[in-house]
């Protein structure tokens, strides 16, 4: 397990979960059809879903898969939580943009930590 790239797939994970739920306060990013507020508790659950799924996407690197792959699957396992509300209430749209959302935020994760993680570590095993 590599420690930097834990690091920064819940980092990113952090800032897509601000991110979505800072987006429902927003009129021009506001899914079609929500018309109330939404509530402090599903705000708290998109940040904190956003966040693991980033940090379980940080501890995924010896499954030996394509990193968009991978990303891909854990993106979507992980926001079936997120999307369970919305899917069985009154706003099916949003369960469908949550999963489309999550697959990509999985998506990016996956990719720039695994970038990341591979270009430094290769600059260090030379060093002395």
């Amino acid at each position: 397990m590599d420690g930097r790239r834990v690091m920064i797939a819940t980092g990113i994970g952090l800032l897509t979960g601000c991110y979505c739920a800072a987006s429902l306060f927003i009129p021009a990013l506001k899914p079609p059809g929500l018309t109330s507020e939404p509530d402090v508790w599903w705000l708290a659950m998109l940040v904190i879903g956003r966040t693991s799924q980033g940090f379980v996407v940080g501890l995924a690197d010896r499954i030996n898969i394509h990193t968009v792959l991978r990303g891909a699957v854990i993106g979507a396992a992980m926001t079936l939580q997120l999307a369970m509300m919305p899917l069985f209430g009154p706003f099916k749209l949003g369960a469908a943009l949550l999963m489309v959302a999550g697959i990509i935020y999985g998506i990016i994760e996956d990719v720039v930590a695994t970038w990341v993680t591979k270009r430094y570590s290769s600059n260090r095993q030379g060093a002395v």
